[in-house]
């Protein structure tokens, strides 16, 4: 049946019960080659540094070692300045790692806590589940995609080096210093090219995650529907829904305001506008009305438009009691509202006529 056929998009609902899963479009291969482009970078930018450092130690060691003899007692003062070298170096690599990798993931899929991601579920430890994993599609097509990536690098490696032959061979004669730097510019130069290749590999792997992680949370109609009819029953959403319905239909007396003929005012706690138009009503007509607050912006929007404020209690509160809006106004109440109006009537033509 069409119904049960999963062709729609996910509901906003069905894509929250997923992220509370854990169920995201991400992206491992993306993770990656983020991670390894941020250590080629800093490594380029750092290795002259690194070689300082590095050269340092070394003689500082060998300097040691004429007078410094290893013992139990010497042992872990040897260490501590071998930790604290490895640190100085390797310290700011790791931190910048580590913020690149949240940053990534952040990017991917924003900040997360899925607690039901983290529960135990017993049929993790099942190894017939297990089983089923290794052999499924999925495994299968990761294998293959691991495959043909380092075959790619493999092949790229292999050219690179047949290119570069000719040029290695003229190094028999210079020094050491020269070899130094030219292995480390090749170095370079065929991680570039590698991870121009890796990068490649993880927008392409990132497009296809998203692709079936919509396919996965994709509803059928009936899925939609049974969705909506929960959403309705539920007494915050009704909740919800009827607070918008009011402001919409008081945005819409708001603007009613505007076509009056004529407000009516207690005059602090009741408004009450009247509309007639003689050539469509049989009867005046109540086009909005209100309380306290209300009642203040009713009168406020008919200064600035220029409607008649007529103070009258006790017609204001009979009305408001007794109206509707959108209704006529009560057949005992006509004769009231016609004095009104025609005095309305009278002082609009004096002001014409000034």
């Amino acid at each position: 049946m069409a119904d049960e056929e999963k062709t729609e998009q996910a509901t906003p609902k069905k894509r929250k019960e997923a992220r509370e899963e854990g169920r995201v479009a991400k992206s491992i291969e993306l993770n990656t080659a983020f991670l390894l482009l941020t250590s080629v970078i800093f490594f380029y930018f750092s290795i002259s540094n690194i070689y300082q450092k590095l050269s340092n130690t070394f003689a500082h060691f060998i300097n040691l070692s004429s007078y410094f003899e290893i013992n139990p007692s010497t042992f872990p003062l040897l260490v501590k300045d071998v930790t604290y070298t490895m640190f100085s170096i390797l310290g700011p690599f790791l931190v910048i790692i580590l913020f690149v990798s949240l940053l990534i993931n952040i990017a991917q899929i924003g900040f997360m806590v899925t607690p039901k991601a983290m529960e135990l579920k017993l049929d993790k430890l099942n190894p017939i589940n297990g089983l089923k994993n290794m052999f499924s599609a999925r495994s299968f097509g990761e294998v293959i995609k691991s495959t043909l990536k380092a075959s790619v690098m493999w092949y790229i490696l292999y050219i690179f080096i047949k290119h570069n032959i000719p040029s290695w061979f003229n190094l028999t004669d210079v020094s050491v210093s020269v070899i130094a730097m030219q292995i480390l510019k090749n170095i370079f130069s065929i991680t570039i090219y590698i991870m121009i290749f890796i990068v490649l590999i993880a927008i392409m792997d990132y497009l296809f995650q998203r692709y079936n992680f919509e396919k996965s949370i994709r509803m059928s109609i009936k899925e939609i529907k049974d969705e909506f009819k929960q959403m309705e029953g539920d007494p915050l959403i009704k909740s919800r829904i009827k607070r918008m319905q009011m402001e919409l239909s008081r945005r819409r007396m708001m603007e009613d305001v505007k076509k009056a003929d004529v407000i009516i005012t207690n005059p602090t706690h009741y408004a009450i506008a009247i509309k007639y138009d003689e050539s469509k009503m049989d009867a005046p007509k109540v086009i909005a009305k209100g309380m306290n607050k209300i009642a203040e912006k009713i009168k406020e929007i008919a200064k600035e438009a220029g409607i008649v404020i007529v103070e009258n209690p006790p017609v204001a509160r009979l009305l408001y009691k007794k109206s509707k809006i959108g209704e006529t106004i009560p057949e005992d109440m006509y004769h009231a509202i016609a004095e009104i109006l025609a005095y309305v009537y009278k002082l609009k033509n004096y002001r014409k006529n000034i």
